[in-house]
């Protein structure tokens, strides 16, 4: 097996480990990794719409509707017609949904700090350095560069 597939392996496990880990971690917390994705997303860019939710994390239209249902039912979000599109509708956190972002945060800040202590402040770096190669070449290939950002 060459050194370029094990590696590819250990970022998927890597990945999933770290995936399942943290999503447990965040339920104990009150709110799934799936939900707070949605959540950091709207509080970053406001108002959006669904289209703009399934493009930015790479999920199906029903797989959002039905996350926004859920953050909505426990009034974390918000949907409001559109203004420039009445068969829209945008999506906006409420209070609470604001809320339980500032709650998971210092979890969320307990976990990176526990996961990256093994490595000392040179390695961080270096990988950091790696990553973001890896990231420009994917670029290259074809990925977008910008991930997450509204469409128009």
């Amino acid at each position: 097996m060459s050194i370029r597939f094990q590696t590819m392996e250990q970022l998927r496990d890597l990945h999933m480990r770290m995936h399942r880990l943290f999503n447990d971690r965040m339920r104990a917390q009150g709110a799934s990794l799936a939900q707070l994705k949605v959540l950091h997303y709207i509080e970053r860019f406001g108002s959006v719409r669904s289209t703009d939710i399934c493009d930015a994390l790479g999920q199906a239209p029903r797989t959002v509707t039905e996350a926004v249902d859920g953050l909505e039912r426990e009034g974390l979000a918000l949907r409001t017609p559109d203004p420039k599109d009445r068969r829209a509708k945008r999506i906006s956190l409420t209070e609470a949904g604001r809320a339980v972002i500032r709650e998971v945060e210092p979890h969320k800040n307990a976990f990176i700090e526990q996961f990256f202590e093994v490595l000392d402040d040179e390695e961080q770096a270096h990988l950091l350095r790696t990553l973001e190669v890896l990231n420009d070449r994917l670029v290259e290939m074809g990925a977008p560069r910008a991930l997450g950002e509204p469409a128009g």
